[in-house]
């Protein structure tokens, strides 16, 4: 499958950031703070100001010394409408760093609800057919329903990492289920950071 190469390749998370500057813009009021972004995000302020740190990387933003000195220097996103990003790689197995590292794009489904695409990584899911080397088409999303397939992230900052896993909330604790019988479910605490990036809604089989 042919891939175009992107020097400003954005992941998810950071595509929400720069959504927020967007509407932020467009309605005539002043950027949000960490502060605000991060509550928008649903965590800290640091990690928010992560996030606006690899977008002025990226050349997206501009920083000043106030805190709502933000000055949008790219509004358009990094994919067009008629494509979807492919962003580095996910984990069916151990979590693994991904989400940063834009490999390509590939065209969008018609019908397809997916913002993005992240190439599997390992076997623990293969009994629900997501097997290594494999797009899984994600939909962007802060919540999923019990039982459904999601790209979970762990960590935060520059430890964050992600992978995939059926997603069962329970009290006080996430079960994140690998469907492959011979591997252990992935239990997340209370107060331990986790975000959901998206629900899985396809997957493309890629061969060779």
């Amino acid at each position: 499958m042919p891939c175009s190469s992107s020097t400003t390749p954005l992941s998810p998370r950071q595509r929400v950031v720069l959504e927020l500057l967007q509407q932020a813009q467009a309605a005539g009021a002043c950027p949000p703070t960490r502060a605000e972004l991060g509550k928008k995000l649903g965590v800290s302020a640091q990690t928010a100001d992560f996030h606006l740190r690899a977008l002025a990387r990226k050349g997206f933003v501009e920083l000043g010394r106030n805190s709502r000195s933000i000055q949008l220097l790219r509004p358009e996103m990094a994919s067009t409408a008629n494509h979807l990003p492919i962003l580095g790689r996910v984990a069916a197995g151990m979590p693994i760093l991904a989400i940063e590292n834009q490999e390509g794009h590939l065209p969008r489904l018609p019908q397809s609800r997916a913002d993005f695409a992240l190439r599997v990584q390992g076997d623990s899911m293969k009994e629900a057919g997501i097997l290594e080397g494999d797009l899984v088409l994600v939909e962007q999303c802060s919540v999923a329903q019990r039982g459904e397939i999601v790209v979970a992230l762990l960590g935060e900052g520059e430890q964050m990492e992600a992978t995939v896993k059926r997603y069962f909330p329970r009290r006080g604790h996430i079960v994140l289920h690998p469907e492959n019988a011979s591997l252990p479910d992935r239990i997340v605490r209370c107060g331990e950071p986790f975000t959901l990036a998206g629900r899985v809604v396809g997957v493309v089989r890629c061969w060779g």
